[in-house]
């Protein structure tokens, strides 16, 4: 079938305005944070999740791989295309709250809603997801997020978008739908999510190889009465990450993480635009004007100066239903952080991040209009530190020809739940900018730079650094958040869970057309592994 056949076939279903075909969109569909491979030949903006399952049918008859996209936030080639042929499907606009239940306690929203979104809309409801989102929670959508592992609010008391989420409705290769949780039933809420085979996880941190998500429903918890905040310097690595792995271990916070001496840099400072934003916020959210007036001054006056200078810091915020409890729960805190030789510091950076968790993404450049990109290892507490210091003796291997073309790098540790504990390197590098962060961060912030020059150079380096981390965490059998194109998972599966999750693919996308590429589910892959009649 021609090209401009299946065009006409799709704007049939969709619309004509909503099948785009000019090559500068496209393209900028086509990119993610970090990289940019081939540029889909169609992108289309469905607005149901009927017109997904049209258009799905459609080029089920096609050669056209299936790239489902969402708020754009990927950097390990979530959506890439790997062949011009492909077909992007931007689910954006599929952004609508379908129910919000505070008697049954749950939430159902359409997979393109932003963490965003929801948080407004249960905010003056006094309620919540456990689990509420992602830094870049402003433009990222829930179907990314249960597609990529989405991780950080609340994810020190509640884990990730997946352990959250209770059902959700995924469109396959060929069009149809497909329910799981208590929705599936026949007279059902989807209030529930394991009665039988837990088929909701099957299609959690699936890249989107698995289907097209289209709705989600969450649990909703009632916004803790009372807050707190603490953050503490540590001078050495070792100290940081024994704190931090004791923080998460004792359940105490609902977000505990450590940064290291360099991201201190890229911290807001208040004396700009966007820091008198934060403390605003800050000012809004005491319950007490008075009080907030006074943690605003603080702010104000601390700046992003609270951390001594080569110091890493960790920061934590802990909840409870009454101050007297929560007032419990800081002490127990304080005493783990000071037994690591922690010194406490103004607590301005975990209470600016929560008092404004969605600002503008901005955050796509850094604090010096740097490009940045992050890989991630979910490791046991045991390994936290040696991961640490590995990633460190492997930059130090490349520091003569990162100093030589301008590459440095950053690193977050975060506490997942009580078992679980993440480092993320953060690749930084000053390159031209990609018309992806050109439309996503404000004019008023890009303004305040000048755009570097290309630098190929750093680019090659970057992609050099990240393909040996990403091989060493396969060594030591790491758990990765965003697995998309970057990650070799298949090539490291236990091979009879390889063979099962083979035969579901087979069975859901038996042509390999659904992002083809994710989870290292290449054509070639295919080609060899796929099970035929």
């Amino acid at each position: 079938m021609k090209s401009k056949e299946i065009i006409n076939q799709l704007c049939d279903v969709v619309g004509s305005d909503a099948v785009i075909t000019d090559v500068k969109e496209r393209e900028y569909f086509s990119m993610d944070v970090f990289d940019i491979d081939q540029v889909a030949e169609i992108v289309i903006q469905p607005r149901s999740k009927d017109q997904i399952s049209s258009i799905l049918k459609v080029l089920s008859e096609t050669d056209y791989q299936i790239i489902p996209r969402g708020g754009g936030m990927s950097y390990t080639g979530g959506y890439t295309p790997s062949t011009e042929r492909s077909v992007i499907i931007d689910t954006s606009l599929l952004n609508q709250i379908i129910e919000i239940n505070s008697d049954d306690m749950y939430i159902t929203v359409e997979a393109g809603c932003t963490w965003k979104k929801i948080y407004e809309a249960l905010k003056p409801l006094g309620l919540r997801l456990p689990f509420f989102g992602t830094n870049s929670g402003s433009m990222a959508t829930v179907g990314g997020g249960l597609s990529n592992g989405a991780l950080f609010f609340g994810t020190g008391q509640y884990g990730s978008a997946a352990d959250n989420v209770l059902g959700m409705e995924i469109i396959i290769a060929d069009g149809t739908l497909i329910k799981t949780g208590q929705n599936a039933f026949a007279n059902a809420k989807p209030h529930h999510r394991t009665y039988g085979p837990d088929t909701t996880g099957l299609f959690c941190h699936d890249a989107g190889s698995l289907g097209i998500k289209v709705q989600a429903t969450f649990p909703l918890i009632y916004w803790p009465n009372s807050v707190g905040y603490l953050s503490f310097s540590y001078r050495s690595l070792e100290d940081a990450v024994a704190a931090l792995s004791s923080i998460s271990k004792s359940g105490l916070t609902e977000e505990c993480y450590v940064l290291d001496p360099k991201s201190a840099g890229s911290l807001t400072d208040v004396s700009n635009v966007e820091g008198a934003k934060s403390v605003l916020k800050v000012l809004r959210e005491q319950s007490s004007f008075i009080r907030g007036l006074k943690e605003s001054v603080k702010m104000a006056f601390t700046g992003r100066n609270v951390i001594p200078e080569n110091s890493y810091s960790l920061h934590m915020v802990i909840s409870n239903h009454s101050q007297n409890a929560l007032r419990f729960d800081i002490k127990e805190a304080e005493v783990i952080a000071e037994k690591y030789n922690g010194e406490s510091i103004p607590n301005s950076i975990p209470k600016a991040t929560r008092a404004d968790p969605f600002p503008p993404m901005n955050g796509i450049l850094g604090h010096a209009g740097e490009r940045w990109a992050a890989l991630n290892a979910k490791v046991p507490h045991t390994s936290a530190l040696i991961v640490n210091q590995q990633i460190i003796r492997l930059m130090d291997q490349y520091k003569e020809r990162m100093d030589a073309c301008g590459v440095w790098y950053t690193l977050l540790n975060i506490g997942i739940q009580q078992h679980s504990y993440s480092i993320e390197p953060v690749l930084r590098w000053l390159d031209e900018w990609p018309e992806l962060h050109k439309r996503t961060a404000e004019p008023s912030f890009l303004s305040t730079f000048e755009e570097p020059s290309p630098n190929i150079e750093a680019r090659e380096l970057v992609h050099e650094i990240r393909k040996e981390i990403i091989g060493y965490f396969a060594s030591i059998g790491a758990a990765s958040n965003q697995i998309g194109r970057a990650y070799d998972y298949m090539g490291y599966l236990y091979k009879p869970s390889k063979e099962l999750l083979i035969n579901i693919k087979n069975n859901l996308d038996p042509k390999n057309k659904m992002n083809s590429g994710a989870l290292g589910i290449s054509e070639h892959f295919w080609n060899h592994h796929r099970k035929t009649d």
